[in-house]
This record gives structure tokens, C-alpha cells and sequence, in this order.
């Protein structure tokens, strides 16, 4: 990739279209050396423009951005608002259908990264931790790319990561916009910055209109209570003998576990509200990471616990996160249910496989690795789960999708051992999960990046939405006790989406 800093001119407000004026030429400069390159390659080059930006409240650039009509949106934000990405339209993207999704991703990269010409026009010092110049593709995979996919998760391939058009980027207290576009030989560049400035200006005007007071953070979580009307995917009944089949199994020999998942449909008299259930989401479940990745009239949105992997400057950091168990009314409930968590056989076995996996995992991938001790508890708005924190250096030349393509599903959504415990889920589970349980997240050119386990999450089309939720079985697991866990994991996208307590 070809970095270009140019002259470090701060600005007032960099949401003004002027800041791309004062840098014409620079811009112009960084389009036609991309432009050259294509020449060069015989193939499209990307551009990637970043700037920095004021920060605005993350939820109004997103309402922002679809009212640009420039394509489909997409939202991340990691726990506690350490980061944030909003993206809208699409420079280029890589889609990859089964069986290769993840893998046959990776060449992609690498070959979007050799061509990638990119320029920062700031007051920044140079390449920071977080990295503000490299562009960011977002997007996800399937949690089983062998399984056939129906018309339920229709635009949502086994492997997609989109590079955005516009991104607006978060982080601590900075915050830039980012363009990309890809440049053909004889892309006529000036025609290109005048397009380039006119979207810039749309987006400044839009966010600088003030916000009517039913449009407010308050007023619009008052007023969007949606009723809901829910039922089974697969009867109840017939979902626990699904486990009660697993677990005969397991005394068998024939897996140690098998996460099973099941689906309930909701319905609602109006078009569900995507916009204020993320509003939702955010301020209930500040330290999960939440997601909306659109296709088409469809939304995949969520809020997950389980980070699969971090990838920065070549260490790599994830989590055992398995065992599951409610918040308590009061805090000496809250205390006893955590220390039964903790000492309870069924969850620590559970969570061991879990831990064990991808600890044998990434050995192969890293020169050093880092597992905790023991299980520690991670608390949630409802649920607490236990959680072993994992750290690795990557070996040269390994990236965050050579580890996604090894650790994927891991234990924690598909069970153990993984191919005995994936075939019993496609031959029995009778549910198209898509991304549920798989992942989404981001990754740079220079191979940082984030991926989430898409747990907690719901496929929205229109007034109608389908809410997944797992549950680990093993030797001891109980059908009506696994079931009632599944509602309180269902229980956190009903809420989003309803309003409802």
C-alpha cells in the first residue's frame, strides 16, 4: 500500500467541504497516482482520502448517511465506545461463497492492499496506534459455509467485506471521514473531486440541520413501542428433544458438545424501526459490540458479548467466552448466581472445550501465547457468562484471517469435536443460521482488525424479523433448563426491536 501524508493544516470544522478545496491539489496528486498504478497493473487501483472530522454522535451519522442514498449502511461499535465505524456505499467489495470464504478472502486482500494508493490531509503526527490512513473494509462470514443457504438470508454470502464509500471513524477523542474509490487508467480524476466534494457537502449540510425535538435520543425511544407478535421457528417441544437427542449422543462418544440454536419469527404491524432499536441496543448493552450490516431492504443487527479475535500490530488477542447465567434482582443474588457460575461442573466443562480449542488453535500460528489461569466472570445487562482471556504474537507473514480461518466456528457456536458437532447441525438443527453465530467485524491494509461471534442478533426485513439464541449442550445439559437460557438470550433483540421491558 502507498501512503501519502500530505501538509498537516488543521481545520475548524472539517466537515466543510472547503478543507477538500484548500487540498485540491494533493487530492488531485494522490488520484492520479493511483490512476498511474492502474495503468501500471492493467487492473482498477484503490484511492483512500481521509480527513479529520469533528465528532458527532455516531447514531446521526448513520441516519445521515442514508439520507445521502449513496448505498447501503453499515455500523460498529466495540465495547465501551472504544471505537466506532459508520459506512455507507461501496468502493469495491470481495464476496466469496462456500466452501472457501474465509480463505479465498485473504488473496483478495492482499491483492486490493498491493495496489492501494492512500493520503491523510490533517494535523496528525503520523501512523498512530488506531491508525487513522488505512483504509477499513467491514463485513463478515457465515457461521457454516457448507451448509445451503435458503432465500431467508438472500444477499448475505458465506464471505463479504465491503470497502466502504464514506466511513466516519471514532475513536477516543479523534474522529476522521474516509473516501474510497477505485481508479481506473482513465477515470477522469478533476470530475472525480467535483463528485467527491458534492457528496461531502450533502453530508455537511444534512448534519448541520438541527434536530426536531421528536427526533431527539429521549423522544424517539418514547415513542417507537413496537408490539410484537412472536412464535417458534421449530415448536419448543420439539427443540428440546433435539437436545435431549444431542445429549443421548454424547454419552455415546459420539461428540463432548453441540451448540444447538433456534429461531423465533416476530412480527409487527409497521416497518421495524433499525435505527431506534440500535439507539437501543447502545445505550442498554454498553459493553457488548454492536452491529447493523445492511443488504438490500434487509438489516443483520445485534449486540454481542464475544469477541473472536483482535489483530494489532501483530498480537493477536481473544477469549474463551462460554458458560451462561442470569443477572441476579439484587446484588447478593447477583453474587450467589455469579460464585454457582463459577464452581458449576456443567459450565466449566463447557467452557474448557472452548478454551482448550483455541488455545491448540493458534499455537500453530503464533510464536508466543498468553492463556489466563482461570475463568473470570463477565457480566452483562441480563446475562453473565465465564470468560479466559487469550493472547498471541503472530507469526511473520500470518494475518487476523489466517487465525478467522482456523478458529471459525469455534467450540463456544458449533461444539466439540468441531466437524462430528457440525455435522449433527446441518443434519438436525432444521435452521438456516447465516451469520448468526458467525462473524462480523473489520480488518485494514495493514492487517489490524476486529471480528465479533454474531451472537444476540436478528435478521430484520421489513415489519417481520427472525431472533436467533444457542445454547452449549454437554453430558448434563436439561431440555427445559437449556430452553428457558435461550429466552434470555432471545430476550435482548426483543426488547431492541419492541421497546418493551
Amino acid at each position: 500500500m502507498d501512503t501519502v501524508f500530505t501538509d498537516r493544516t488543521a481545520t475548524s470544522n472539517a466537515f466543510n467541504v472547503n478543507l477538500l478545496y484548500q487540498h485540491r491539489e494533493q487530492l488531485l496528486t494522490t488520484l492520479h497516482r493511483a490512476s498511474e498504478r492502474a495503468a501500471h497493473t492493467g487492473h482498477a487501483s484503490l484511492a483512500s482520502i481521509t480527513m479529520p472530522v469533528p465528532q458527532e454522535e455516531p447514531s446521526r451519522v448513520f441516519l445521515a448517511f442514508e439520507a445521502m442514498h449513496v448505498g447501503e449502511r453499515f455500523f460498529w461499535e466495540e465495547p465501551t465506545g472504544r471505537k466506532v465505524l459508520v459506512g455507507v456505499g461501496s468502493a469495491t467489495s470481495i464476496e466469496i461463497g462456500a466452501p472457501a470464504a474465509i480463505t479465498g478472502t485473504i488473496e483478495a486482500w492482499r491483492e486490493l492492499q498491493r495496489d492501494a494508493v492512500s493520503a491523510y490531509f490533517g494535523e496528525n503526527q503520523g501512523p498512530s496506534e488506531e491508525d487513522p490512513h488505512s483504509p477499513v473494509l467491514f463485513g463478515g462470514f457465515s457461521f457454516d459455509p457448507l451448509r445451503p443457504q435458503t432465500t431467508l438470508w438472500h444477499g448475505f454470502p458465506a464471505g463479504l467485506l465491503l470497502l466502504p464509500y464514506l466511513l466516519y471513524q471514532q475513536s477516543g477523542d479523534k474522529a476522521t471521514l474516509t473516501f474510497n474509490t477505485m481508479i481506473e487508467p482513465r477515470t477522469d480524476v478533476a470530475l472525480l473531486v467535483d463528485s467527491i466534494s458534492n457528496d461531502l457537502q450533502t453530508l455537511y449540510r444534512t448534519l448541520e440541520q438541527p434536530v426536531p425535538e421528536q427526533a431527539t435520543l429521549p423522544a424517539m425511544l418514547a415513542a417507537h413501542h413496537t408490539q410484537l407478535t412472536t412464535q417458534d421457528v421449530l415448536p419448543a417441544t420439539d427443540w428440546m428433544k433435539l437436545v435431549e437427542r444431542v445429549v443421548d449422543h454424547i454419552h455415546l462418544g459420539d461428540y463432548k458438545k453441540v451448540v444447538l440454536a433456534r429461531a423465533v419469527q416476530a412480527l409487527s404491524e409497521e416497518v421495524m424501526a433499525v435505527d431506534t432499536a440500535l439507539l437501543r441496543l447502545r445505550g442498554s448493552y454498553p459493553e457488548a459490540f454492536k452491529f447493523v450490516v445492511q443488504r438490500g431492504e434487509r438489516y443483520f443487527i445485534g449486540a454481542t458479548p464475544e469477541r473472536l479475535l483482535r489483530a494489532q500490530d501483530g498480537q493477536v488477542q481473544t477469549m474463551a467466552l462460554a458458560g451462561t447465567a442470569p443477572r441476579g434482582v439484587t446484588a447478593e443474588k447477583d453474587r450467589q448466581l455469579g460464585m454457582e457460575l463459577l464452581h458449576s461442573e456443567k459450565n466449566r466443562q463447557e467452557h474448557e472445550i472452548v478454551a482448550s480449542m483455541l488455545k491448540l488453535a493458534l499455537a500453530d500460528l503464533c510464536s508466543e501465547l498468553w492463556v489466563a489461569d482461570v475463568p473470570e466472570l463477565f457480566q452483562l445487562h441480563n446475562l453473565q457468562h465465564l470468560k479466559t482471556p487469550i493472547i498471541g504474537e503472530l507469526l511473520p507473514g500470518r494475518s487476523i484471517l489466517d487465525a478467522i480461518a482456523v478458529l471459525h466456528p469455534t467450540p463456544a457456536v458449533g461444539g466439540f469435536p468441531r466437524d462430528a458437532a457440525l455435522t449433527e447441525i446441518r443434519n438436525h438443527e432444521q435452521l438456516d443460521r447465516g451469520w448468526y453465530a458467525g462473524l462480523v467485524g473489520w480488518l485494514d491494509l495493514d492487517g489490524n482488525g476486529e471480528f465479533a461471534v454474531a451472537l444476540r442478533s436478528a435478521l430484520v426485513d421489513g415489519n417481520s424479523a427472525t431472533l436467533f439464541a444457542g445454547c452449549g449442550i454437554v453430558a448434563d445439559s436439561l431440555p427445559a433448563s437449556e430452553f428457558a437460557e435461550s429466552r434470555l438470550k432471545l430476550a435482548v433483540m426483543l426488547r431492541a426491536l419492541s421497546g418493551g421491558e
